[in-house]
């Protein structure tokens, strides 16, 4: 792949890259009786009843949750299990072709599992991936979950992407992060503020149960002033995604009467 030297991409995976916010890598929750490869009701039960008594912010507890259930049960999962969700993604159009033909170094930075995204067939097209490490036992198999990449840990990750490109710290110079919710508010921020452009995509499905919440938190962040362009999570050729990603167009910002059309 041919590298435009100095352009960044930095997407978020769940909800940016994909259709869906709900994360496939919990497909293997079926070993204990969950139908993780969806949101409903039964997992929301029980996840809230998890956060009841036990600690932490919401992301946090998402992931004990799910960490719990090997630990409490001795169980383990393989590789093959682990990427068995890999069948229940849809991509967002286009997506495929773009990262195929892009000329910038682009990565993906998750509070996803790591090891999840790494071994998705879409992997090769990324020059990193971070999210959040699954633990193993002496035989290889995943007992565990490691340290949540918690929205802070982002940044870290963010200025780890710049040092491998020979850049100072909080150098975001052409570095566009793309993301589509509150978690990625802080990493938003940080690009926004340091040179780079922040991002923020959404499904045109008004349709989508998640469609009003997810307005909510665009003009929640835009109200911060850190959203530098709005617009449909569309990758295809000659889309406004594709042509802002690829350099093409420059626009201030596409305002969020794109969520109304």
């Amino acid at each position: 792949m041919e590298l435009n030297n100095g352009t960044i991409n930095i997407f978020d995976f769940d909800g940016t890259l994909t259709t869906e916010t709900w994360p496939k890598f919990w497909v293997w929750a079926k070993k204990f009786g969950y139908s993780g490869e969806k949101r409903n009701d039964n997992l929301e039960r029980a996840l809230a009843e998890y956060r009841g008594t036990h600690n932490g912010d919401e992301l946090e507890t998402f992931f004990g949750f799910f960490n719990d259930l090997l630990v409490d049960n001795n169980e383990v999962i393989t590789y093959e299990e682990l990427m068995a969700g890999e069948k229940y993604i849809k991509y967002n159009p286009g997506v495929d072709e773009f990262m195929q033909k892009s000329i910038a170094r682009n990565y993906i930075v998750s509070s996803g599992l790591r090891e999840f995204l790494e071994n998705l067939k879409i992997a090769k097209y990324f020059h990193g991936i971070y999210g959040t490490p699954v633990r193993h036992n002496e035989n290889g198999l995943i007992c565990g979950i490691g340290e949540v990449m918690t929205n802070d840990k982002k940044l870290l990750a963010i200025q780890d992407i710049l040092k491998k490109n020979n850049r100072q710290g909080n150098d975001c110079r052409n570095v566009y992060y793309i993301g589509d919710g509150c978690s990625d508010a802080v990493a938003m921020k940080f690009v926004h503020n340091n040179g780079g452009k922040a991002v923020f995509v959404h499904q045109p499905n008004q349709d989508d149960g998640l469609h009003h919440y997810t307005k909510q938190i665009y003009e929640t962040l835009n109200a911060d002033g850190m959203i530098d362009l709005c617009c449909i999570a569309d990758y295809r050729n000659g889309s406004i995604l594709s042509n802002v990603l690829q350099r093409l167009q420059e626009r201030d910002k596409v305002l969020d009467e794109e969520f109304d059309r």
